[in-house]
Order: structure tokens, then C-alpha cells, then sequence
């Protein structure tokens, strides 16, 4: 039906009325010269500041759509609550154009009273106003919140923030009144409606926690509750039930002091996959992506499974360059059942060839340092997705930066994409002085040199060189020289390696050392050095050969001692060597979470000549899984270690060289060398109570490692702590045999500080259920916790 001319003006007419008098004027004098603008209203706000936003000057003609503009631009100023802009006609055909603006007062002082433990300082920074600002409804209520939320983190739930309006209106002072009221705190979280799973599993995805004196104080905080109850549901959701809602309530006690945290869920329905529909797939046929995809027809639709399944496609289209591939997943719900369709869509684009590789941010380490952690990534070949990403890992869990990037130059269609890896390089030499203790060794001092990136061709050109550390730097190399003085066992030695021998995959570490130990009933003294060398094949699987060379002097034996240590009083020459080889699919050195590792080796003491002769083998064997991964990226992991060792001639390995269980590294729950075959006193013939070790060793270890704060893979720099539980099982004999097994359950933590390294430091309470006569027990033992030993 066509719009009647009639229609269309009345409309015009509305409109123009609408727009006010301003716009009415400025249609009406549109063109005609400016003979003055005029700025009025002004008071505390300068002039000049206002014309800096005005476009128009005297003599131009005018223009509304300018005006409009300009008058946006004069309030975004901020210093004004009104701005109109208007024209008034001259005889002579000019018009003066003239802002009338209103003023936004502005504020005289901004204070907070009522506040005891936050301080003002602190308040006033955190509500981001001051004196001369203006009196900004919004910003003065985003200041009121902000207190709020300041207490709230800290534990004060029921704190108020009040406004002096008549300080505000009458002196331009903002004042915030503060009621803090008292400090809550966590003493109950509960679950309700939960029907198919613990109290415990729902409880590992939150971040609240109860109040524990002297360990833990349990403020109660706002934001983490909808934190956590947004982690519960997203652990519902990646385990198929789709529907699941999760409310949350506190419950404050009498006094106001103590709350319970009640958390009521909804699980409804698990939603099952029905099928899996690939779409978009070219290079492969959609046959071959179901099979490597863990989500499959008939499974529970998770989440995880979703993101594993993205990962797997871009794994498999990245082994042949396609870097640029595109996975989206979509879920397509049936109308009467809980089940659903996946709907798998690929957009491949083209593989690529690695172009140039460029290397940036490296002032110290030279080029090919860098270049040989590089996987994935050969210039003339096809990108290989997944050697990329382990390129980041290794640099980014290298000690020679504190970060890594990698970046593909070009666009996506690009046949030939250049690569540029950005490294942020870190502080890599150190001068430590210090003390540690272990529950193995006792209390350690400790003063260190070391220098991760050492070069030791690189000689200084002048001394000063020595001093800005331009000298011996660069090349990847690891150089240490270490003074431990102890209560129990002192060491010295130097040590030097080197990753990359001659730009080959073969390594080079070598070492220099003094070791005395005051063992129960004798010392110990060891002088000597060791040489080993290398060789990677690929990424998973190195091989090894090594040598040793000991001077070994064992004095100051005490009577009660066994007849074994006064069989070797005096010096004794001890040389080995050896050969290992290990497997490894760990994804991390010090945090692994998947993978295993597996090695083996065979050393032939007296190969190169000494006192004793006699042949070693030993083998471990290290697994990880991930069992849970919650609502922050963190995972639960369970470990599995089995370790054996076997001496093959009986009665010719001296004391020092045989093998020994007990402590934190061995079997928790014991005394460092607290288990094991007992030796025949010396002054009484008798067996005693000092371990003598064997020739047979089987042990094995069952962890569960599981986070309770921060994150070592994903803030390094924030330290974390992860609680763990374990049992240790084991035998040390004479001859192999699977009996007199020794077996300990305990927990412990794991505590990672950027200050004490890497690797976190372990703290383990253990207690043996089945020990065997004579047996030393411990409770407690703490060490560094090296997972792959």
C-alpha cells in the first residue's frame, strides 16, 4: 500500500519538532557567516579549554553537522552537565553561534572515615577519585563498590559504605562512611542435591576453604563463591550433564562472625552422544578423523572430550602443515531425549612451508642455542604442529628464559610462512649463599656459583668484561662450583656441561667432587670425578655412556660397627663405567601430569681398573596420569614408580657401593638407609642394628599429587602447593626374591617458591605398616621433589 504525501510531511513536521529549537535554528540559518563565537556559563572551568573542541571559527560558514559534533566533543570533557549549543541572527545575513554550558561542580576533597583495617591511602587509590575531579553520579558510586569489594576479598561479607550526601551537596567533600563489622569466616562448606557425586569430588573444584587456626583463615569472599559455584557447574557440564544448575546461599551464625557455605545443585539429566558428523573435511576421510577423536558415538558428552578431540584434528592436519586449520564444534539437542549430535566443522585451509627462522630478544644467548630446542620447524619442509608447541615448552622450561613465543609470519593462505620465535631471556647466573636441610642429610650450608648459559670459549676482551657479564656467556653451557659444608655430609665439586657437543645431539657433563659423610658408626670420604656423554634420538628415546673414578676412605669406625665396614677400613680406588639408555614422554621436568619414563642401565665397576670388580644393573620405570582437571586448568595427577636394582657377583661390592632404601627418596616412613639386609658386629659377633645394604632392590611408589594453591605451569612466578598422598613398598636383600616386603602410607606437601628454584620442596609424613626387625622408622622427611629419579 503506497505512503500518502500527507503522511510523509506530518512526519517531517514531527521529526523537526523533536529535534528542538537548536536544530531548528541551525536548519534555518545553515551557510550563513559566523560573525562571533561565544562560550558562556563558565565559571571554575578555563575558556581555552572549551575552544580547543571548537572546529568553527569567525568567518566560517555554519555548520550543523560541525556543531553537533563539537558539542559531543565539549562533553566528553567530563566537566559538564549541560551543553547546548545556539544561534542568534545579525541584520547583516551573519549569525553569532553561542555554547551556553552548565558546569558539573567539582569535588573539594575526597575521604573515607569509619575505616580501621584498610588505611586511607589504600581506600583513596582504590576508589580512583580525587579533589578537582568532577561529582560524577557513576564514579562516585564505582568508588562505593570498590570498598566494598576491597573488604568483601578480605573476609569483612557483611561491611557497609555509606555516602554523605549533605557533605557532597553542600561543601563538594565525598565522604564514604565505613561500617566494616566483623571479619566472616569459612566454617562449613556443604553441598546439597548431589546425588551423583561426593562431597570431596565437588569441594577439589572450589577455591574456598575453611578456616583452619595458625594454617588457613578461611575469609569468606563474595566473588570467590560465584567463582566456585561456576567451577562445580562447568565439573557437571564436562560430565555430560548439561542442565545442571548450581545456586549457592550463606549462612551466618548468631554473631556474625562464622558462616556456612551452602551450595544447592540441580543435576538433572546426562546428555549422551548420539553421533558424530564431520563436515568440511577434505584430506581426510571422515572415517579416519572418528577414529583418532576420543568422543565417539554413545559416550557421555564432556567438554574435555570436546577439547581433546580439537586438539587431535589439529594435531593430525599440523603433522602435514596445515597450520592455519579451523575446528569448530556445534551441539544439536533432540527435542524429547537428553541426547546430542556433534557436529564436528572443519575449515582445513592449505599446509604451508617453513620459510625463515627468526630469532629476537636474544642479547646474551647466541642463535643456535635457541635453534637446537627447535622442533617442527625445518625451513624448506611442512610445518609440524605439534613439534611447535613442544618448541615453546622446551624454551619456556628452559633456565635460560623466563618466557617464549612463537608467531607465523604472513597471512593464512600463504604457501611459505617465515616463523619468528621471541625469546625473554632470564637471569641465568647466580651467586647463592644459603643453608638447606634434609630429613637424609641433616642441616646444609650452602655456597654456589652458577651460570646456566656459560661459554667457556667465550674469554673476555678486556677485564672490565668479567664484571658486566659479556665474558663466558652465551653458549648454553652449565657451569657450577659448589661448597656444601654440613652437619652430616659435606660437598664440594665443579661441574660442567655442555648440551649440544659440536652442534651434534651428543651432551657432555663432567664433574669434580669431595664428599665426607658422618654415617651412624663411621666416616666416609669420597674424592673423585665422573665423565659422561650422551646421545638423543629424537625426542623420546637418549642413550648414555659414562665413567667414574673414586678415591674412597672409610675411618673412625666405632667398635659396635658391622664386620663389612672394618673390611674396607682405609683407602680404596673405585672406577665404573656404564651404560643407560631412557625412553621419555613426560610432558614437564619438574610438574609432569602424562607420560612415562623408562631407563635402564649396567655399570661395570673395575672396567678401568681399582680395588673391586663387579657388575651393577638397574632400572626404573615412572607413569603419570591425569585423573582430574578442575574449573582453573589445574590437574589432579596419579603417579606410579617401580625402581630395581641387582649387584650380579655376591660378596665383592664394598659396603658404599651396595644398595640401600630408606628416606624421602626411597621408602618414606624409614630412616635414610633404614632398610635392609642388618650386619654382624664386629666386637661381638652378633647381628646388629646397622644396615649393611644388598644386592637385590625392588621398590615401588603409588602418588597422588593434587593442587591446593596457585599453579606452577601457568604462574610460575606466584610459587604454588599442591598436597599429596602415597604408599612406598619395598625390599632390599641378598639375593632376588620377592619377600620380606616393607610397606608405608602417608601425605604430604609440595611447596614451589620462584626463590628455591624449580623444583617445589617436598615435606612427607609416612608411618611403615609392614617393616621387618631392626628397621629404622621416620615420620617426617623433607627434601626436593624430583619426580623423574
Amino acid at each position: 500500500m503506497p505512503i500518502q504525501p500527507r503522511l510523509v510531511l506530518l512526519l517531517a513536521l514531527w521529526l523537526l519538532l523533536q529535534a528542538g529549537p537548536a536544530f531548528a535554528q541551525g536548519l534555518e540559518f545553515q551557510g550563513r557567516p559566523i560573525a562571533e563565537i561565544r562560550v558562556e556559563g563558565l565559571e571554575d572551568v578555563p575558556e581555552q579549554l572549551v575552544r580547543n573542541q571548537i572546529r568553527l571559527a569567525p568567518g566560517d560558514p555554519l555548520d550543523q553537522r560541525v556543531i553537533e559534533q563539537d558539542v559531543v566533543r565539549i562533553t566528553h570533557l567530563g566537566r559538564f552537565s549541560g551543553v547546548e549549543a545556539q544561534v542568534q541572527p545579525q541584520p547583516d545575513n551573519s549569525v553569532i553561534l553561542i555554547y551556553a554550558l552548565q558546569e558539573q561542580p567539582l569535588l573539594d576533597d575526597v575521604q573515607v572515615v569509619g575505616n580501621r583495617l584498610l588505611t586511607d591511602r589504600h581506600l583513596i587509590d582504590t576508589i580512583g577519585l580525587r579533589g578537582g575531579d568532577p561529582v560524577d553520579p557513576f564514579l562516585i558510586d564505582r568508588g562505593r563498590r570498590r570498598i566494598l569489594d576491597a573488604y568483601q576479598d578480605r573476609g569483612f561479607f557483611l561491611t557497609e559504605v555509606d555516602l554523605d550526601q549533605d557533605a557532597l551537596d553542600e561543601q563538594r567533600i565525598l565522604l564514604y562512611q565505613v561500617r566494616e563489622g566483623p571479619r566472616v569466616r569459612v566454617r562449613s562448606i556443604q553441598f546439597q542435591g548431589n546425588d551423583l557425586f561426593s562431597d570431596g569430588q565437588l569441594l577439589a573444584q572450589t577455591e574456598s576453604r575453611t578456616y583452619v587456626p595458625v594454617f588457613r583463615d578461611g575469609a569468606l569472599s563474595r566473588e570467590q563463591i560465584e567463582l566456585d559455584a561456576a567451577a562445580v557447574r562447568a565439573f557437571y557440564e564436562d560430565r555430560g550433564y548439561l542442565d545442571a544448575q548450581v545456586g549457592r546461599e550463606v549462612r551466618l551464625s548468631p554473631d556474625q562472625r562464622e558462616a556456612v557455605v551452602v551450595f544447592v545443585i540441580e543435576e538433572g539429566e546426562r546428555y549422551i552422544v548420539d553421533d558424530v558428523r564431520i563436515d568440511g573435511a577434505r584430506q581426510f576421510p571422515p572415517e579416519q578423523i572418528r577414529r583418532f577423536m576420543p568422543l565417539r558415538s554413545g559416550d557421555a558428552y564432556s567438554q574435555q572430550a570436546v577439547r581433546d578431540a580439537i586438539l587431535a584434528i589439529e594435531n593430525h592436519y599440523g603433522q602435514l602443515g596445515y597450520m592455519e586449520t579451523r575446528i569448530e564444534v556445534d551441539r544439536l539437542f533432540h527435542q524429547h531425549q537428553p541426547r546430542i549430535d556433534v557436529l564436528v566443522r572443519i575449515t582445513e585451509g592449505i599446509p604451508a612451508i617453513v620459510g625463515e627462522v627468526t630469532v629476537r630478544g636474544n642479547e646474551r644467548t647466541q642463535e643456535k642455542v635457541i635453534l637446537r630446542e627447535v622442533r617442527g620447524m625445518r625451513p624448506g619442509r611442512p610445518f609440524e604442529r605439534p613439534g611447535v608447541r613442544e618448541t615453546q615448552r622446551r624454551l619456556r622450561e628452559s633456565p635460560l628464559f623466563n618466557d617464549a613465543s612463537i608467531t607465523l609470519l604472513g597471512e593464512p593462505n600463504d604457501p611459505v610462512r617465515d616463523v619468528l620465535i621471541d625469546v625473554n631471556e632470564g637471569q641465568t647466573g647466580a651467586i647463592n649463599i644459603g643453608a638447606g636441610v634434609s630429613s637424609d642429610l641433616g642441616l646444609v650450608g650452602a655456597i654456589s656459583l652458577t651460570q646456566q648459559n656459560f661459554d667457556i670459549a667465550g674469554v673476555p676482551d678486556r677485564p672490565r668484561d668479567l664484571f658486566t657479564g659479556r665474558a663466558f656467556r652465551g653458549a648454553g653451557q652449565f657451569f657450577q662450583i659448589n661448597l656444601q659444608p654440613g652437619t652430616q655430609a659435606s660437598r664440594y665439586g665443579i661441574t660442567f656441561g655442555e648440551p649440544s657437543l659440536l652442534e651434534h645431539d651428543v651432551s657432555l657433563r663432567s664433574n669434580v667432587f669431595y664428599y665426607d659423610q658422618r654415617r651412624f658408626r663411621y666416616d666416609e670420604q669420597r674424592l673423585g670425578g665422573s665423565l659422561s656423554l650422551g646421545h638423543s634420538f629424537g625426542d623420546v628415546w637418549s642413550a648414555s655412556v659414562s665413567a667414574r673414578g673414586q678415591e674412597i676412605r672409610i675411618d673412625d669406625i666405632d667398635p659396635e660397627a658391622p664386620v663389612d665396614v672394618f673390611d674396607v677400613r682405609g683407602n680404596s680406588a673405585l672406577t665404573g663405567l656404564s651404560l643407560g639408555i631412557e625412553r621419555n614422554t613426560t610432558d614437564s621436568i619438574f610438574y609432569p601430569t602424562e607420560g612415562s619414563n623408562l631407563s635402564a642401565s649396567v655399570e661395570r665397576v673395575g672396567a678401568l681398573g681399582g680395588d673391586y670388580r663387579f657388575t651393577r644393573l638397574e632400572a626404573g620405570y615412572h607413569q603419570f596420569w591425569t585423573v582430574n582437571e578442575d574449573f582453573f586448568g589445574r590437574r589432579s595427577v596419579l603417579s606410579l614408580r617401580l625402581r630395581t636394582g641387582y649387584i650380579v657377583e655376591e660378596d665383592r661390592a664394598p659396603v658404599f657401593e651396595r644398595l640401600y632404601a630408606g628416606g624421602h627418596r626411597t621408602m618414606r616412613g624409614f630412616e635414610y638407609r633404614g632398610v635392609g639386609p642388618r650386619g654382624i658386629r664386629a666386637d661381638t659377633g652378633e647381628l646388629g642394628d646397622e644396615a649393611v645394604g644388598g644386592r637385590w632392590q625392588l621398590l615401588g611408589s603409588a602418588e597422588y599429587n593434587f593442587p591446593l594453591l596457585g599453579e606452577p605451569q601457568r604462574q610460575p612466578h606466584m610459587g604454588a602447593l599442591h598436597g599429596v598422598f602415597f604408599t612406598d613398598v619395598g625390599t632390599v636383600r641378598n639375593s632376588p626374591a620377592l619377600n620380606d616386603w616393607r610397606v608405608s602410607i602417608g601425605a604430604g606437601l609440595r611447596i614451589q617458591l620462584p626463590i628455591l628454584g624449580q623444583a617445589p620442596f617436598a615435606i612427607d609424613f609416612a608411618v611403615p605398616i609392614v617393616r621387618e626387625s631392626g628397621d629404622q622408622r621416620q615420620l617426617i622427611s623433607f627434601d626436593m621433589a624430583l619426580p623423574l629419579q
